[in-house]
């Protein structure tokens, strides 16, 4: 159970990290579809966040403490991005979330998890996949208004 545990704090710390580009994001773009994409994006991290803590919490354990640095990480990226561009904006997420579904992928293969932790993750993994097509898809409409 320890390497589980493990392996969930340390996907909990990522999405902590994950969050927060996007929230800081969100600022640069008026135009209002990429806008709601950023906070459906955000909320859909900060779910990631909860049911990930919440498993942790299940199987007795806690978070870990280096969360708050992932955050911090997160946030001066977000910050960092919004200087460089919308273009460079939407590419960032794009690495970002095909990072996710990397690492994701990894640990459903290292790890032997039990039923429930297996299907959050999975879950998890199916949306950064939808968040990628979501960034490639306003990329285009990025394109479109030049």
């Amino acid at each position: 159970m320890n390497e589980v545990l493990r392996a969930l704090r340390k996907m909990h710390n990522i999405e902590r990290f994950a969050v927060e580009p996007y929230r800081a994001q969100v600022r640069a773009f008026p135009e209002k579809e990429i806008a709601d994409r950023l906070r459906a994006a955000m909320a859909n991290e900060q779910e990631h966040v909860n049911g990930l803590q919440a498993r942790i919490g299940e199987l007795g354990g806690s978070p870990s403490w280096l969360g708050f640095f992932f955050q911090m990480a997160g946030k001066s990226l977000g910050f960092t991005t919004t200087l460089l561009g919308k273009a460079f904006i939407l590419k960032t997420d794009i690495w970002i979330e095909k990072r996710a579904v990397r690492d994701y992928s990894d640990f459903l293969q290292r790890v032997d998890f039990d039923e429930k932790s297996t299907g959050l993750i999975q879950k998890n993994l199916e949306d950064e996949k939808v968040h990628i097509k979501r960034w490639e898809d306003s990329l285009e409409i990025l394109k479109g208004q030049r």
